[in-house]
């Protein structure tokens, strides 16, 4: 393995601000600043912000600074779209196989914490509809178990992550998510693939129709 360099330490950083909302899509931010924010010096976080910008996550503009990605609407229609061929590919290979050990556990904790945000949309249960909910994305894109696919997907999934920091989930939208992954996860222990794939599309649909997309079409 090789040795752990000081540009790859300040992507790190820059990608953890990216995440966590610190740094929000859209937003202009000069080199220095981000010296200043990472606590790393200029030569890194150049480094930095060039492989952040390959990936997609932020536009380098000469003599001026950095943008971070923007919510535009192609950019969201792009990554969930780009999602979506993969989600509906695994609810495939998945229900061909029928429900595993781990979705069935994971399909246990769609059930108690649907059963929960019922009973009291707490923040906490919210918090943990955002964990099962990424969980079963991911578990759907390792049904592929490609390496090339799999790093497309996570590298999508940060992009996902930046727009998603702009429009917080609405309470009124967690149980509706909940119930339509429990329903993908029902095809597959039925294992019926095109329910399970019309099942992913339709998640997919009530998501972008939250995004205020009202006919998204995905034939």
């Amino acid at each position: 393995m090789r040795p752990r360099l000081k540009s790859d330490e300040a992507f790190e950083r820059l990608r953890a601000l990216l995440l966590d909302g610190t740094l929000r899509a859209g937003e202009f931010v000069s080199q220095q600043d981000l010296v200043v924010r990472m606590h790393m010096p200029m030569a890194p976080v150049r480094e930095a912000v060039k492989r952040a910008a390959s990936d997609g996550l932020v536009e380098v503009l000469p003599q001026r600074g950095v943008r971070v990605m923007e919510a535009t609407s192609q950019r969201i229609l792009d990554s969930f779209g780009l999602r979506l061929l993969v989600d509906r590919e695994g609810a495939r290979k998945h229900a061909r196989r029928g429900l595993a050990p781990g979705l069935g556990e994971l399909k246990r904790a769609h059930e108690a914490i649907l059963a929960e945000c019922r009973r009291d949309l707490t923040d906490i249960a919210i918090a943990r509809s955002y964990e099962v909910d990424w969980a079963l994305h991911a578990a759907l894109a390792g049904a592929i178990d490609n390496a090339l696919v799999a790093d497309l997907y996570e590298r999508n999934r940060e992009r996902l992550t930046i727009l998603q920091r702009t429009r917080p989930m609405l309470p009124d939208r967690v149980v509706p998510s909940l119930t339509e992954h429990l329903a993908i996860l029902m095809a597959i222990e039925a294992r019926d693939p095109e329910r399970a794939d019309a099942a992913v599309a339709e998640h997919a649909r009530q998501t972008l129709r939250w995004w205020g997309f009202l006919n998204p079409s995905f034939d």
